[in-house]
């Protein structure tokens, strides 16, 4: 008898070990939401797309975002021409 899965992945559930902290719309499943991975890194779920990293990259990206936003702004005529 042929085998009729040969060259197919295997279809196998896994289980699901991300602790969700907050969920901006609790009823909603695909509301941005933010949770711990196993490894204790902080994943952000947003319209589907998950960014996961270390607490420590999350705060320097936003030391980094909140500097460029607090930056003030130059005239034309005060920027560096090169």
């Amino acid at each position: 008898m042929a085998d009729t899965n040969k060259g197919k992945e295997e279809m196998t559930g896994s289980q699901n070990t991300d602790k969700e902290l907050w969920r901006k719309e609790p009823s909603n499943h695909y509301s941005p939401s933010i949770h711990v991975t196993v490894n204790g890194d902080i994943g952000m779920n947003v319209g589907g797309h998950v960014l996961v990293a270390p607490i420590e990259a999350w705060f320097k990206a936003g030391i980094r975002a909140f500097t460029v936003a607090t930056r003030p702004k130059k005239h034309w005529w005060q920027r560096r021409r090169n």
